[in-house]
């Protein structure tokens, strides 16, 4: 913005009088710099002259060593509010010396401008060594005549809310208590009419006093009893050309429903004028022009602990900006929906909020004012040229028309193919595309012919009277040209012939964002609430609820909705940023929503400190080769990552990403805590069989090396079922002790086998021993007396044989027969030992185990 007016440069010797400051104040002086005696001031208007006669009919009862020199001058604003003043060259140059009284130096330009004014003269002077070589006029003032200030502003105050209302009744009653005490505490001017407040503002002073009291007010009722507070409206317009009565609000060219609650709204020139204590904010009404005469608001500024901070993150003006009402399809003003670039989109980016979290703050600001300079002439072309290309603009307008996607054509596409009852698992499970006609009459509209689309659905309501999909469309044709009560008992009856709740939802949405466009704003989110009813999942409905509510100017009440989102889904907090129809709240918005910010920061920050530090401690748990090891290191490296981009949506993922390592760390420990404990009970039990079974060895000095084995190993597992696993060192030490013990029993276990065979071998041989010398006890006893027995029957029966038998064979006979009764003997106690071994075996372990 540039600013013609009135430079005014001072320079005194000593301290300067509190008063000339005060006076050039008060006559809407803007004091730009002050250092080392000398200022540099800047006037709007004519009423320069007034101020310095002021000062000088004072001077003339009070010395007042001050220089003054007044030339024409421009004020220039950077897009960032810095301002500077723009001067010739050789006035910039200048040096002077301090008067003994006060002199006022006027350049010729300016002359010009103060001759009309009644009460002043200028005599022309020879300017001095160091002063421009330009004509200079000494500056005198008639003392005679009064000089007030011609500034002066009428105020008009208007409260949010339906009339009707007993809350706002209730609410505004006891705001405007609380505003009278700040009228008569300032004794100012004001009446009440059909609850607009109009007052009057004298002079500079009391606007500041006004706008510091009412806004300190406003703070103190948030903070101790928001219960006496009400959200109003405010502006604050110049006096000239209008009167004090109550048709003023009519003769203020503003939308009241646009303006910001409880930030008093000015024009800049009056904003700037306020001195030090107030910070400036812009308003987005129009683009067309910026000049100082433009709206602005303002608020109390505010240093060090006690400063709120805003988010630094400015939508493009051209996207927030235009003469018609908000489109139904993405919220934007420059266009009519019929014309609304997202008619055109065929599919749902799914993926565009997580792109949109790894921007920051710099890269959104970049690429808004990417979009500012394409959108400078025709902003449909421009939104189509940004479209068609690829870029970080395209990336950001993708997004903003992703805000409001749900109700946009391509929803529409989806929710006819949805098989699903609930969002948001319904709209990904989609049906083939089927033959009804309805989609090419889709075409037909999209091509801007309402009356042959119209045509076309009475043919296919006919031949499909129960389809709610053409009543859907129908609905957005009646929308687009501009008959928003057809349109909603079309989707009305849409809704009717549904058969899931999605669908349901579905034209419930679309039915509440109807009204919210005509701007019945609490309807709207009563049929938000009915949207939340059929599909508990659909959070964009709690979304518009707030959207609604900042709308209305309640946006500090519509904080809670969307704190409560956004810790549902952190990527509700970029979508806030980048809704154009959150304009109304922008302040409030972006200053509330710096304290999440502002804590989600702090907590990032602490969280990529300490990944290393938990990359350590997994390694404290668990070796590198170890799944869970390698699995947590990947991790950490993708949270590393994540820990370079400042999104708040980055910020939650990264300290929820830790925390979730932490926990999954932890439920690892105790899992495998509890398996390692019954690990060690299984090597135990193993033990104890591996020492029950090497008891029964017969050789005990053989098993000097398998004792001291197994005793280490009876150790270890003694300590490991003692201990409690809750310290990384004790847990590892047991994670390498279950290897190493598992590893010592199968060498225990590879011993205890070839014992085991010794044992068996040894105990077989027993048992055959004791079973071969019993039969061949038996076998010798039978042969010892049943051979004589025999030869004595045979002589008794005079049997030949047996007399030749036992003279002559009778010892060979002998020892043949012995030797056979030994052979199977042998053989008989081999088969009895190999068939009673295992139950003898066990037999004698139980009864020697029974004895223990």
């Amino acid at each position: 913005m540039v600013a013609a007016g009135y430079g005014l440069w001072t320079s005194w010797e000593g301290d300067l009088n509190l008063s000339i400051t005060q006076t050039l104040q008060d006559y809407g002086g803007l004091l730009l710099t002050s250092e080392r005696g000398q200022a540099v001031w800047f006037f709007f208007s004519t009423d320069v002259f007034l101020a310095l006669a002021r000062l000088e009919i004072w001077g003339k009862f009070n010395k007042l060593p001050v220089f003054a020199q007044v030339f024409p001058a421009k004020l220039l604003f950077s897009s960032k509010r810095e301002i500077n003043l723009s001067v010739d060259t050789v006035i910039a140059a200048q040096s002077s010396i301090v008067p003994e009284d006060l002199e006022i130096w006027v350049h010729a330009r300016a002359r010009e401008d103060g001759k009309g004014l009644p009460g002043f003269s200028f005599d022309e002077t020879k300017p001095y060594t160091g002063l421009a070589s330009v004509p200079w006029f000494m500056f005198h003032a008639d003392p005679r005549l009064p000089y007030q200030s011609q500034l002066g502003w009428y105020g008009v105050l208007k409260p949010l809310g339906n009339p009707l209302e007993k809350g706002f009744q209730a609410g505004w009653r006891e705001f405007f208590k609380e505003i009278e005490q700040v009228f008569q505490r300032l004794k100012m001017k004001f009446m009440l009419f059909e609850n607009y407040v109009f007052f009057q503002l004298e002079n500079l002073r009391t606007l500041r006093l006004w706008c510091k009291d009412y806004l300190s007010l406003i703070a103190t009722l948030k903070e101790d009893t928001p219960e006496r507070y009400w959200p109003c409206v405010q502006a604050l317009v110049d006096k000239k050309g209008l009167n004090f009565n109550n048709e003023l609000h009519k003769k203020v060219r503003l939308d009241w429903d646009q303006l910001v609650p409880d930030f008093p709204h000015m024009s800049y020139r009056n904003a700037y004028l306020m001195g030090e204590g107030f910070e400036v904010h812009d308003t987005r009404f129009n683009v067309e022009s910026s000049s100082v005469d433009d709206w602005c608001n303002i608020n109390l500024s505010t240093v060090g602990d006690d400063a709120v901070g805003m988010l630094p993150v400015a939508i493009s003006n051209r996207l927030v900006a235009g003469v018609n009402n908000h489109c139904f399809y993405c919220g934007m003003r420059t266009h009519e929906p019929a014309a609304c670039p997202t008619r055109h989109m065929e599919e749902l980016d799914a993926g565009i909020w997580k792109k949109v979290a790894a921007m920051d703050f710099d890269t959104f600001n970049a690429g808004f004012k990417r979009i500012e300079d394409t959108l400078q002439g025709d902003v449909q072309e421009g939104i189509t040229a940004i479209l068609g290309r690829e870029g970080l603009e395209h990336l950001i307008l993708k997004a903003v028309f992703a805000v409001t996607d749900t109700f946009q054509l391509r929803m529409m596409r989806r929710m006819w193919l949805a098989r699903g009852k609930d969002y948001p698992a319904g709209v990904e499970d989609l049906a083939p595309r089927d033959e009804n006609p309805v989609w090419n009459t889709l075409s037909t509209m999209l091509a801007g012919e309402h009356i042959h689309a119209e045509k076309d659905l009475q043919q296919v309501q006919i031949r499909y009277p129960r389809d709610f999909r053409s009543r859907t469309i129908n609905g957005f044709i009646a929308m687009e040209r501009g008959d928003l009560i057809r349109a909603q008992q079309l989707w009305k009856e849409a809704e009717s012939f549904c058969t899931s709740p999605l669908l349901q939802g579905y034209h419930v949405f679309l039915q509440a964002r109807n009204l919210e466009i005509q701007g019945r704003f609490q309807q709207a989110s009563n049929m938000y609430k009915q949207v939340m009813r059929l599909c508990p999942l659909w959070l964009e409905a709690l979304y518009r609820q707030a959207v609604c509510q900042v709308k209305m100017g309640f946006a500090d009440q519509a904080m809670g909705f969307l704190l409560n989102l956004i810790e549902k889904d952190p990527n509700m907090f970029n979508r806030v940023l980048l809704d154009p129809e959150m304009e109304r709240g922008h302040i409030q918005i972006l200053s509330a929503l710096n304290v999440p910010w502002t804590e989600a920061e702090a907590k990032a920050s602490q969280m990529r400190e300490g990944l290393e530090k938990l990359r350590l401690d997994i390694s404290l748990w668990f070796p590198e080769e170890h799944p869970f090891a390698e699995q947590a290191s990947a991790r950490i490296s993708r949270l590393m990552q994540l820990a370079e981009v400042k999104n708040f949506v980055s910020f939650m993922g990264l300290v929820q990403g830790r925390e979730r390592i932490d926990r999954d760390l932890q439920i690892r420990v105790n899992h495998e805590a509890r398996d390692l404990k019954q690990k060690f009970k299984y090597f135990m039990d193993r033990l104890t069989y591996i020492r029950d079974e090497a008891a029964w060895f017969p050789f005990p000095k053989v098993l000097v090396e398998f004792n001291k084995q197994y005793n280490l190993c009876a150790a270890n597992l003694n300590w490991a079922l003692k201990t409690h696993f809750q310290v990384a060192e004790t847990f590892k030490r047991a994670q390498k002790m279950a290897e190493q013990e598992e590893e010592r029993l199968i060498l225990l276990e590879g011993r205890l086998r070839f014992l085991r065979v010794v044992r068996d071998a040894t105990l077989f041989m027993l048992i055959l021993g004791k079973t071969f010398f019993w039969m061949e006890l038996i076998f010798l006893v039978l042969t010892l007396i049943g051979l004589p027995l025999t030869i004595y029957y045979g002589q008794t029966s005079g049997a030949g044989w047996a007399t030749g038998l036992l003279v002559k064979q009778k010892w060979q006979i002998q020892k043949g027969l012995i030797i056979i009764l030994s052979v199977f003997a042998l053989g008989l106690a081999a088969l009895r030992t190999a068939v009673i071994f295992e139950s003898a075996r066990e037999k004698l372990f139980k009864k020697a185990r029974g004895q223990g």
